[in-house]
């Protein structure tokens, strides 16, 4: 191999290596200098072969408005929050127009399945604790979100205690959600 190769060989490999740093910059930063807020959901429970369990959170907040209906896929749509006496955000408001930082808002796209999608709906879980989640009555999703609208998960909550697929809780059973069509 010759020099000049082994040159644009190693230029490659730093370039993804620092996106690949940026990109977690990014996300550690979103978790350290945001608002959090509290979101309600209901947790699907699939099996990826590739990437293992995995639990799908459609949040409350992911309904289109009716203003919306008719939005291409990957159209962004911010969702200025609330919150409820409980602690809990919910919607109080949707528009095309991003907010100002006077407001909290989460950024979403519309999907496939023409609802919104705000980057936090999967949650990798240990193999077999998918049980735990599926059968709570109330899942909450602890987010942290940045000034541009931009949310991470914190914290996954099973009846009002952190996600941990190591403790036995004596959660009450509830039938599975029908499938989705």
């Amino acid at each position: 191999m010759s020099r000049a190769m082994k040159t644009a060989f190693w230029l490659v490999v730093a370039g993804q290596v620092i996106l690949l740093l940026v990109w977690v910059g990014y996300k550690e930063n979103t978790l350290r200098t945001v608002t959090e807020v509290l979101l309600q959901t209901v947790p699907i429970d699939p099996r990826s072969i590739l990437q293992g369990d995995y639990v799908i959170l459609d949040y409350e907040i992911a309904e289109l408005p009716p203003w919306a209906a008719d939005s291409e896929r990957g159209t962004n749509i911010y969702v200025l929050l609330r919150e409820g006496a409980d602690g809990v955000w919910d919607a109080g408001h949707y528009t095309l127009e991003k907010p100002g930082s006077d407001v909290i808002f989460i950024k979403g796209s519309v999907n496939q399945r023409h609802r919104l999608g705000f980057g936090i709906d999967t949650y990798f879980i240990p193999e077999g604790a998918g049980h735990i989640i599926e059968r709570a009555e109330d899942v909450k999703v602890l987010v942290a979100l940045n000034s541009n609208g931009t949310a991470v998960i914190k914290d996954v909550l099973v009846e009002g205690l952190p996600f941990d697929p190591t403790r036995s809780p004596d959660l009450p059973v509830k039938e599975p959600p029908p499938p989705r069509r």
